[in-house]
């Protein structure tokens, strides 16, 4: 029977009859940890393929409401951030309703926001849509996790945590191939209805095979302005750092939006402190093995969040890549993590987690220091092996990432270890994605004006590169102030293309060296295991 977290009003929690674990395991036997694997799986699915396809539309909503990369972001941001707070509400609702009622429930939620996606007329309800996805899809990452936990035995909830990490791939893996299809042979808006045929089966299996109980008369306690606090750091921060490119770092907007953020996180840490029922769980953090496992978590969460959104955008925005061939791109990676991920899980059983993390960040970052190389003439298949070597140190490090936190605390916290955990991952992936974008956007401004700066009559190549523009307008029958100002509006087309790709190129640096200096922290895990032991 599931261990909840401390907090829990004793006496509230009883076991519906016949629904509990239990009862199931007594009604299937040890096939039912198979049948509720499937349950989650399916959902998983589901909400995988809403974070996973989106990225390749980027591009063409763009297009679609003629806005800029600064608001287009917030369809990853607004799902990460969400997706980051509604975590550290799921040990609560698991308590109140149980993890069928849960299941349940999220999965609508889920619904919801994919057809607002999909019929969004603005900008404003497609993000409005997302944050829904996000927000179900907070709650149904650690349920799963929580859930695949209690029901396999310890020696192997390794195993169990790399079959999950295995099956949630599966989309991220899929999601962009067919995603990319259907824009470009239908319409972006499609991309958020194709989610929805995995929730029915869900729903009808989760009906079936969750673990149910009986509601309790009284509500737990649940810290609400914990949660209120969250969002207002994740919503100041992330809005002061998006707008810093556009509005300028030192205007009035992105100061008093990033002043609010601090203030309200550390009003959040006394908060938290204090509170008899806290959101997160601070004193968890008292032990070291569990805070270094959460600081390498980040940093992933980071890496996995960014590679996913930036390389997509690149090849479709330098390269000229298609939606669907920017989408067959990052299949190879999602089967290698398929491959690696069981492994990995198998590894995490038998040797100490910081060795596969500290590898995994070391893998992955050798992956980002061969990206930063790429540029408008690199071959499709260089770019498979580049995004394949750095998924081999994802799948490596995710399922040690997960079973090091949990084991870290003790049995009546998993709950909570498991929505602190992560929450930190996707936390790392929404704040990662917003800072390496107002990083794009600053070093593409620096490039283009550097750029710029050299483009005058005395630089040979810019005259050649004019007269043979000029020339080739000349047969046209235009004038030659015309076809002058052709040739620079073509010049300038191939400066803002040029920055942008030095751009792209510093932002992979930037994401392969943030990667290298978390390994030092992540190698550090394994010596909190050796003083707790001691």
């Amino acid at each position: 029977m599931p261990v909840f977290s401390k907090g829990t009003v004793a006496g509230t929690m009883t076991v519906a009859a016949g629904t509990g674990v239990d009862a199931l395991f007594h009604r299937y036997g040890k096939s039912y940890r198979w049948l509720v694997t499937l349950t989650v799986m399916t959902g998983a699915i589901a909400m995988g393929l809403a974070s996973s396809m989106v990225n390749v539309a980027v591009p063409s909503v763009i297009g679609a409401f003629g806005v800029g990369l600064d608001q287009a972001q917030w369809m990853a941001t607004g799902f990460l951030a969400t997706m980051s707070a509604t975590m550290l509400v799921s040990s609560w609702l698991i308590e109140v309703l149980g993890q069928r009622i849960t299941f349940i429930v999220i999965l609508t939620v889920f619904g919801i926001g994919s057809f607002l996606s999909a019929t969004a007329p603005n900008i404003d309800i497609l993000i409005l849509g997302r944050v829904l996805q996000g927000a179900a899809n907070g709650i149904g990452q650690p349920l799963a996790m929580y859930t695949m936990y209690s029901v396999f035995p310890a020696d192997r909830r390794g195993t169990a945590i790399g079959i999950y990490g295995l099956f949630s791939v599966l989309a991220p893996t899929f999601g962009p191939i067919v995603g990319g299809i259907a824009i470009d042979s239908i319409s972006w808006r499609y991309l958020f209805f194709l989610p929805l045929p995995f929730c029915v089966p869900a729903l009808i299996l989760g009906m079936v095979f969750m673990p149910g109980k009986k509601l309790a008369p009284r509500l737990p306690p649940f810290d609400w302005l914990g949660l209120a606090l969250v969002l207002l750091i994740l919503f100041s921060v992330l809005s002061g750092l998006a707008n810093g490119p556009r509005r300028g770092w030192d205007s009035d907007f992105v100061v008093y939006r990033l002043l609010a953020g601090a203030t309200a996180l550390f009003v959040f840490i006394l908060w938290e402190l204090r509170a008899t029922y806290p959101l997160l769980d601070l004193s968890l953090f008292r032990n070291r093995q569990f805070a270094l496992t959460m600081i390498a978590g980040f940093v992933f969460g980071t890496g996995l969040f960014a590679s996913g959104y930036f390389i997509p955008i690149f090849v479709q925005t330098i390269q000229n890549y298609s939606a669907t061939r920017a989408g067959l791109l990052l299949a190879p990676g999602g089967l290698v993590m398929m491959l690696f991920f069981p492994l990995a899980g198998r590894i995490t059983d038998t040797i100490p987690a910081h060795i596969p993390i500290a590898v995994g960040l070391l893998i992955f970052s050798i992956g980002f220091f061969l990206i930063q190389a790429v540029d408008v003439n690199t071959t499709f298949f260089v770019l498979v092996i580049y995004t394949a070597i750095n998924k081999v140190g994802l799948s490596l490090a995710i399922p040690s990432l997960s079973i090091a936190a949990l084991r870290a605390v003790p049995p009546d916290k998993l709950a909570r270890a498991a929505s602190a955990s992560t929450f930190f991952r996707n936390l790392g992936g929404g704040i990662g994605i917003t800072m390496l974008t107002a990083f794009f956007q600053h070093r593409t401004q620096f490039h283009a004006e550097a750029l710029t700066e050299t483009q005058t009559w005395a630089n040979q190549t810019t005259r050649e590169l004019l007269g043979g523009i000029q020339q080739l307008l000349a047969g046209t029958g235009l004038t030659d102030t015309t076809q002058m100002a052709g040739a620079i509006n073509y010049l300038s087309h191939m400066v803002q293309a040029q920055a942008s790709t030095i751009g792209f190129k510093d932002t992979f640096l930037a994401i392969a060296v943030m990667a290298l200096f978390a390994v030092g922290p992540a190698w550090m895990i394994g010596h909190g295991i050796k003083r707790q032991r001691a």
